[in-house]
């Protein structure tokens, strides 16, 4: 019973580490709060609060996409299947174990951050 209160602890608190490991200072974001979306540093935004799991190259190949089961941006089919506007609600809402982003981003940010995935579209 012990080993087994042992293995639920570090269950949870490799969760919690797993969920508080998609979160960022989020330093970037609060300088371009203000700034229209034209402006706004997407690429660093990306890298800041979605490369964790997405991976800079948008293929979710590194381990916190793994365990969370993020979006390989690069998918063919995932870009032509998703609306500009369910990229949005995505990143605003977190759908499955994404967090939110709609009270730490802005809505320029959002809105930047949603055309700077579509880049990750593989040319045809």
């Amino acid at each position: 019973m012990k080993n087994q209160n042992a293995i639920i602890t570090a269950f949870i608190i490799g969760f919690a580490g797993l969920l508080c490991g998609c979160a960022s200072t989020h330093t970037l974001a609060l300088q371009q709060a203000g700034l229209p979306k034209e402006k706004v540093d997407a690429k660093g935004l990306f890298a800041e609060n979605c490369a964790k799991c997405h991976g800079q190259n948008g293929r979710a190949g590194t381990f916190h996409g793994w365990l969370v089961g993020a979006q390989d941006f690069t998918d063919v089919h995932w870009q032509s299947d998703t609306s500009d506007a369910d990229i949005i609600h995505a990143i605003k809402n977190g759908p499955g174990l994404m967090p939110a982003f709609q009270s730490k981003l802005s809505p320029a940010e959002i809105e930047a951050l949603a055309a700077y995935v579509r880049t990750f579209k593989p040319a045809m």
